[in-house]
């Protein structure tokens, strides 16, 4: 549901990658979702009529482009090296300096929970809905904003930088994080299903399909 609350503006949420010493990877991601995220939630917004028969797709634009900007932004923190796979990436002093403080001032958490105590202070209401995307990853039953709830969809439909259908999005997620999942009991046919009839849902609402979402934004 839109809602109203204080979030960082896109030049606040830049200012924390540089604050943060986030790796490009990381940052060309984040980039990547938050484009097409505030493109489908402007293209929400449009269908007023539709809408209002379906309170899920009731969106606020703004806040899913400031949201979906730093819904990764903590993602290091996970990684035991920047440069492992899949990013293969040849980090700065300064990010390999950072990465070490993050790793040890938060080890054993997620970069959502990471995200929503660096967050919380100045943002409470922003910085809990990095707790929502945290949930969905968990249990996509769980009742979250639909911010969240589109952010999430993105996200899962952005490999790196670049649009790719659900399924092979699923399909490579369920292989690089195949002993996280067992390991949380974690019924991924659920999480599938879930997925696909929300994406169903949601391009129902939108004048183009799944497939042809990367004719309408490049990214």
């Amino acid at each position: 549901m839109c809602r109203s609350m204080n979030y960082p503006s896109l030049q606040e949420c830049r200012g924390l990658f540089e604050e943060y010493k986030v790796p490009s990877t990381i940052k060309t991601h984040c980039e990547a979702v938050h484009k097409v995220a505030t493109f489908m939630a402007e293209e929400l917004a449009k269908n007023k009529l539709q809408n209002k028969l379906y309170d899920e797709f009731k969106i606020d634009a703004h806040l899913v482009s400031s949201f979906s900007l730093l819904h990764d932004f903590m993602k290091a923190v996970v990684l035991e090296r920047l440069g492992d796979a899949p990013y293969f990436y040849t980090p700065t002093v300064e990010e390999k300096e950072m990465h070490q403080q993050l790793r040890q001032k938060f080890a054993g958490m997620s970069e959502t929970k990471v995200a929503f105590l660096i967050l919380n202070d100045k943002y409470p209401p922003f910085a809990a809905l990095f707790l929502e995307l945290d949930e969905l990853t968990r249990n996509p039953n769980v009742r979250t904003s639909n911010e969240a709830r589109l952010v999430h969809y993105v996200d899962w439909r952005v490999l790196g930088n670049k649009i790719v259908p659900l399924q092979e999005r699923m399909r490579y997620i369920y292989e690089r994080y195949k002993t996280w999942i067992t390991k949380n009991n974690l019924d991924w046919n659920v999480i599938v299903k879930d997925q696909e009839e929300y994406e169903r849902k949601l391009f129902n609402q939108l004048p183009f399909k799944p497939d042809e979402l990367q004719n309408y934004i490049k990214i």
